[in-house]
């Protein structure tokens, strides 16, 4: 049974930097927090490893997309 996913890899870009965009609003949410003091950020600094997580991920399919792009040539003796 196949347990994978096909993704359009010319998403990955995008969908990258919608993670970095995502991690910003985090972390300003958490420092915004830490600030007030009023409550825990937990809750937020999961959700943050989470879309690390993600981020690391969509960055090794990528690198991994572009690799299978490039072709691979090897030296060839030419005889005449």
């Amino acid at each position: 049974m196949d347990h994978t996913t096909q993704i359009d890899n010319l998403k990955l870009s995008p969908w990258y930097y919608a993670v970095l965009a995502a991690k910003a609003v985090l972390q300003q949410k958490i420092t915004e927090i830490e600030e007030a003091g009023i409550v825990s950020p937990s809750f937020y600094i999961a959700r943050l490893e989470e879309l690390e997580d993600l981020e690391q991920f969509l960055k090794m399919s990528w690198d991994q997309w572009m690799d299978s792009l490039s072709t691979r040539q090897t030296a060839v003796e030419e005889t005449k």
